[in-house]
């Protein structure tokens, strides 16, 4: 099955994956390179090539958090199951059947 002749034109102007192109063909992640691979196969890392990031100081930083500092803390009570738990299985199936479920 050939492709049409519109759709190869199409198809070329599209960017290789590595399964179009030739068998030496490595596409990579755009990450660059971080070091060197020697003779032996080993690697060795180029320390000046390696990205270090730097915090700027934040003693005077006025940001709020998304999360309250005080959460009041609810405590389930699973004082209608079977057990007194909130694993029970009878419990389970019955909101399960409640939802909808069927057996």
């Amino acid at each position: 099955m050939q492709p049409t002749p519109v759709l190869q034109r199409a198809i070329r102007r599209l960017a290789l994956t590595t399964k179009q192109g030739p068998h030496n063909y490595y596409k990579g992640n755009r990450t660059g390179s971080m070091g060197w691979i020697d003779k032996w196969g080993r690697h060795h890392v180029d320390w000046k090539k390696v990205r270090t990031y730097v915090c700027p100081d934040l003693t005077s930083f006025n940001l709020t958090p998304f999360v309250q500092t005080r959460i009041e803390e609810t405590r389930d009570s699973f004082k209608h199951t079977e057990t007194g738990t909130a694993l029970d299985g009878k419990e389970y199936i019955r909101k399960w059947k409640l939802a909808g479920g069927n057996m």
